[in-house]
Protein backbone atom coordinates (compact mmCIF):
# COMPACT_ATOMS: atom_id res chain seq x y z
CA UNK A 1 0.00 0.00 0.00
CA UNK A 2 3.18 2.52 0.98
CA UNK A 3 4.65 2.04 -2.54
CA UNK A 4 1.55 2.43 -4.13
CA UNK A 5 1.27 5.27 -2.41
CA UNK A 6 4.64 7.02 -2.91
CA UNK A 7 4.34 5.99 -6.92
CA UNK A 8 0.93 7.91 -7.37
CA UNK A 9 2.45 11.06 -5.65
CA UNK A 10 5.47 10.52 -7.94
CA UNK A 11 3.07 10.64 -11.31
CA UNK A 12 1.49 13.61 -9.76
CA UNK A 13 4.78 15.59 -9.25
CA UNK A 14 5.85 14.81 -12.80
CA UNK A 15 2.46 15.69 -14.08
CA UNK A 16 2.59 18.97 -12.28
CA UNK A 17 6.04 19.57 -13.02
CA UNK A 18 5.31 18.89 -16.66
CA UNK A 19 2.17 21.06 -16.79
CA UNK A 20 4.36 23.94 -14.99
CA UNK A 21 6.81 23.76 -17.93
CA UNK A 22 4.91 23.29 -20.78
CA UNK A 23 1.84 24.94 -20.22
CA UNK A 24 2.62 28.67 -21.03
CA UNK A 25 4.01 26.83 -24.66
CA UNK A 26 0.51 25.52 -25.28
CA UNK A 27 -0.97 28.71 -24.35
CA UNK A 28 1.24 30.60 -27.18
CA UNK A 29 0.69 27.39 -29.33
CA UNK A 30 -3.14 27.83 -28.81
CA UNK A 31 -3.09 31.61 -29.27
CA UNK A 32 -0.90 31.22 -33.06
CA UNK A 33 -3.16 28.48 -34.20
CA UNK A 34 -5.99 30.83 -33.19
CA UNK A 35 -4.57 33.89 -35.18
CA UNK A 36 -3.47 31.94 -38.06
CA UNK A 37 -7.39 30.59 -38.32
CA UNK A 38 -7.89 34.31 -37.55
CA UNK A 39 -10.89 32.36 -34.84
CA UNK A 40 -11.12 35.86 -32.80
CA UNK A 41 -13.08 34.23 -29.76
CA UNK A 42 -10.22 32.12 -29.09
CA UNK A 43 -7.87 34.33 -29.13
CA UNK A 44 -9.89 36.47 -26.82
CA UNK A 45 -10.19 33.70 -24.53
CA UNK A 46 -6.92 34.11 -23.68
CA UNK A 47 -6.45 37.41 -22.95
CA UNK A 48 -7.77 39.72 -19.93
CA UNK A 49 -9.25 42.67 -21.51
CA UNK A 50 -9.70 45.04 -18.38
CA UNK A 51 -6.07 44.87 -17.07
CA UNK A 52 -4.46 45.19 -20.87
CA UNK A 53 -6.76 48.22 -21.46
CA UNK A 54 -5.67 49.80 -17.87
CA UNK A 55 -2.24 48.99 -18.91
CA UNK A 56 -1.85 50.92 -21.93
CA UNK A 57 -4.00 53.62 -21.05
CA UNK A 58 -1.62 54.39 -17.78
CA UNK A 59 1.50 53.76 -20.44
CA UNK A 60 0.01 56.42 -22.80
CA UNK A 61 -0.99 58.66 -20.03
CA UNK A 62 2.23 58.28 -18.06
CA UNK A 63 4.34 59.67 -21.27
CA UNK A 64 2.34 62.51 -22.58
CA UNK A 65 0.72 64.04 -19.20
CA UNK A 66 1.94 67.35 -18.97
CA UNK A 67 5.03 67.08 -21.40
CA UNK A 68 3.59 68.86 -24.27
CA UNK A 69 5.00 66.41 -26.32
CA UNK A 70 3.35 63.78 -28.82
CA UNK A 71 1.82 65.64 -31.38
CA UNK A 72 -1.47 64.36 -32.62
CA UNK A 73 -1.49 61.03 -30.05
CA UNK A 74 -0.51 63.63 -27.21
CA UNK A 75 -3.10 65.91 -27.69
CA UNK A 76 -5.83 62.98 -27.94
CA UNK A 77 -4.28 61.35 -24.47
CA UNK A 78 -4.50 64.75 -23.01
CA UNK A 79 -8.42 65.36 -23.75
CA UNK A 80 -9.26 62.05 -22.78
CA UNK A 81 -10.03 60.96 -26.43
CA UNK A 82 -7.23 58.18 -25.58
CA UNK A 83 -9.24 56.08 -23.29
CA UNK A 84 -11.99 55.76 -25.60
CA UNK A 85 -9.87 54.66 -28.47
CA UNK A 86 -7.82 51.72 -26.24
CA UNK A 87 -11.33 51.15 -24.75
CA UNK A 88 -12.26 50.05 -28.33
CA UNK A 89 -9.30 48.80 -29.89
CA UNK A 90 -8.27 46.48 -26.39
CA UNK A 91 -11.35 44.43 -27.03
CA UNK A 92 -13.14 41.52 -28.72
CA UNK A 93 -14.39 43.89 -31.37
CA UNK A 94 -11.52 45.95 -31.74
CA UNK A 95 -9.74 42.09 -32.69
CA UNK A 96 -12.16 42.06 -34.99
CA UNK A 97 -11.61 44.79 -36.61
CA UNK A 98 -7.82 44.69 -36.43
CA UNK A 99 -7.92 41.24 -38.03
CA UNK A 100 -10.52 41.87 -40.91
CA UNK A 101 -8.63 45.19 -41.89
CA UNK A 102 -4.60 44.14 -41.70
CA UNK A 103 -4.21 40.98 -43.73
CA UNK A 104 -1.66 38.49 -42.20
CA UNK A 105 1.48 37.16 -44.05
CA UNK A 106 -0.04 34.45 -46.54
CA UNK A 107 1.96 31.05 -46.17
CA UNK A 108 4.00 29.92 -48.97
CA UNK A 109 3.78 26.58 -48.65
CA UNK A 110 0.37 26.69 -48.42
CA UNK A 111 -1.69 29.30 -50.27
CA UNK A 112 -4.63 30.81 -49.32
CA UNK A 113 -3.41 30.04 -45.38
CA UNK A 114 -1.78 32.71 -42.74
CA UNK A 115 1.00 31.97 -40.83
CA UNK A 116 1.84 34.44 -37.55
CA UNK A 117 5.18 35.40 -37.48
CA UNK A 118 6.17 34.66 -34.02
CA UNK A 119 10.60 33.85 -34.63
CA UNK A 120 11.52 37.28 -33.22
CA UNK A 121 9.53 37.19 -30.17
CA UNK A 122 11.80 36.24 -27.21
CA UNK A 123 10.18 33.98 -24.61
CA UNK A 124 11.23 34.51 -20.53
CA UNK A 125 9.73 33.04 -17.53
CA UNK A 126 9.87 35.47 -15.13
CA UNK A 127 8.23 33.84 -11.96
CA UNK A 128 6.08 30.74 -11.78
CA UNK A 129 2.56 32.34 -12.47
CA UNK A 130 4.43 34.63 -15.13
CA UNK A 131 5.98 34.94 -18.46
CA UNK A 132 6.44 37.21 -21.31
CA UNK A 133 7.00 37.30 -24.72
CA UNK A 134 10.00 40.28 -25.55
CA UNK A 135 10.34 41.52 -29.13
CA UNK A 136 13.24 43.14 -30.45
CA UNK A 137 11.85 46.58 -30.11
CA UNK A 138 11.07 46.14 -26.85
CA UNK A 139 7.59 45.68 -26.57
CA UNK A 140 6.81 42.68 -24.35
CA UNK A 141 3.76 40.53 -23.52
CA UNK A 142 3.08 39.49 -19.85
CA UNK A 143 1.23 36.65 -19.31
CA UNK A 144 -0.33 35.42 -15.57
CA UNK A 145 -1.53 32.17 -14.20
CA UNK A 146 -5.69 32.87 -13.38
CA UNK A 147 -6.14 29.55 -12.09
CA UNK A 148 -4.84 26.94 -14.46
CA UNK A 149 -5.23 29.10 -17.46
CA UNK A 150 -2.55 31.90 -18.96
CA UNK A 151 -3.91 35.16 -19.96
CA UNK A 152 -2.58 37.90 -21.67
CA UNK A 153 -2.71 40.71 -18.68
CA UNK A 154 -0.34 43.79 -19.98
CA UNK A 155 1.41 45.01 -22.71
CA UNK A 156 4.47 46.80 -22.37
CA UNK A 157 4.70 49.85 -25.23
CA UNK A 158 8.11 50.37 -26.91
CA UNK A 159 9.92 52.71 -25.22
CA UNK A 160 10.22 54.73 -28.03
CA UNK A 161 6.69 54.06 -29.29
CA UNK A 162 5.11 57.04 -29.25
CA UNK A 163 7.73 59.21 -30.34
Amino acid sequence: MKRWLIALLVIALLAAGGWAWGSPKYTLWQMKRAAEARDVDALASHVDFPAVRASVKDQLSSRMQGNGEGGVLGALVRSGIADTVVDAAVSPEGMRFIFAAAPLTESEERPGTIRVKASEMRYRRTAFDRFELARGDGAILVFRLRGLEWKLTDIRLPPDALR
